[in-house]
């Protein structure tokens, strides 16, 4: 049997040790809260800056009408080309532009800078999308300038969306 003099001494070292525990999980819980709030400021600041960047609209509009068309783009992704005009060179700096803009976004998502989620939930079509009709492109760099790595990872991100679609939400 433990002598009550024995207990009395040892009483305040388990409260002290149990507040200092429940006081580091307190910390690790508003950090890691503080730090999911913050990912989710930077990601709706990115999409309010989104719907506002006249140039991203132009440049998707211009891809979904190259998409559309009977122009090969994966021959436009060649320096080289000659028989250039300037609207043909204004819509490849769209398409560079756009593509550039969804590998930087990709790159921040990595990183842990934007939450997937909201991201995925607002932009989930127009990635997949841009994607697809962009990959002749993506791919016609890649050839002409030899450099495999050239927007990996815009399409890392596309594919990683198109294995797990959004799930339909239920209508009542």
């Amino acid at each position: 049997m433990t002598e009550p003099a024995h207990v009395v001494w040892t009483m305040p070292e388990i409260v002290r040790t149990t507040v200092m525990v429940l006081a580091v999980l307190v910390a690790v819980i508003s950090v890691v809260s503080a730090r999911n709030t913050a990912k989710k400021k930077q990601t709706a600041d990115l999409l309010f800056a989104i719907r506002s960047d006249d140039r991203l609209i132009e440049a998707s509009r211009t891809l979904k009408e190259l998409h559309h068309s009977n122009n090969n783009i994966r021959l436009w992704a060649d320096p080289d080309r000659v028989c250039k005009t300037d609207e043909q060179e204004a819509q490849i700096q769209n398409i560079r532009y756009i593509l550039n803009h969804y590998e930087r976004l990709s790159v921040g998502l990595q990183a842990g800078i934007y939450h997937e989620d909201m991201l995925k939930k607002s932009q989930f079509t127009i990635i997949t999308r841009t994607y697809e009709w962009a990959k002749p492109f993506m791919e016609g760099v890649r050839d002409k300038t030899n450099s495999p790595t050239a927007f990996q990872e815009f399409e890392w991100l596309a594919n990683r969306w198109s294995k797990k679609k959004l799930n339909a939400r239920k209508t009542s």
